[in-house]
């Protein structure tokens, strides 16, 4: 009786072994899909962190181009729209305090960059409210955010002397304390890199 189970044991056991790296495929799937939505989902909302802004600096020429990327909350702590009126004039200050940009952006005096232009724009914040040219109602985007809200802005300065640029404080932790920290990117003649500005320690070397 023994003789006769044991090639049908075999057999089973050479069908499971055959088939077992598939079952396990199958049911691993599931657990890998999950971990790759979650991990999108983590990397969807890695680029909007309230306290950290995103700072691009760019030299072409004699014209320096800045560009913030920052939440809402890091500049007048909320992301909402600005219904009530105290809200409507933080929104105002803070559009008041980046257009003034040459004081945020000191580059060095020996580069004799001046401020030439600012643009703003937020699809939680009207233009007008920001210092921008009003959009016709069909144009505007303010309810098209999910609840967290980032604001865009432009800088360009002339520099006479754009090769004698060496450096740049950059003053928004003074004049925001929603930073926390600044991540930069710049690119100039000379060199491009990449630095991470803290409060206290806020000089970009672009040389």
């Amino acid at each position: 009786m023994s003789s006769s189970c044991h090639p049908r044991l075999r057999s089973s056991l050479h069908l499971l072994a055959a088939t077992a790296p598939l079952l396990l495929s199958l049911a691993w799937m599931p657990v890998a899909a999950q971990a790759h939505d979650d991990h999108d989902s983590h990397a969807g909302h890695a680029a909007h962190v309230h306290g950290v802004g995103k700072l691009d600096v760019a030299l072409d020429g004699k014209t320096l181009s800045l560009h913030l990327d920052s939440p809402l909350m890091n500049l007048v702590g909320f992301e909402h729209a600005a219904n009530s009126a105290a809200d409507q004039q933080a929104v105002q200050k803070m559009a008041a305090t980046l257009r003034d940009a040459g004081k945020l952006f000191v580059a060095n005096p020996e580069a004799g960059c001046t401020l030439s232009s600012v643009k703003l724009e937020s699809a939680a914040m009207g233009p007008a409210l920001l210092g921008e040219k009003a959009v016709a109602p069909a144009a505007r985007q303010e309810a098209g955010h999910d609840g967290h809200a980032d604001l865009d802005g432009d800088f360009a300065f002339n520099c006479s002397q754009p090769e004698r640029l060496r450096s740049m404080q950059i003053g928004l932790f003074e004049a925001f304390k929603g930073f926390q920290k600044i991540d930069v990117q710049f690119v100039t003649a000379k060199r491009q890199g990449a630095a991470q500005l803290l409060p206290g320690k806020a000089l970009l070397n672009l040389q």
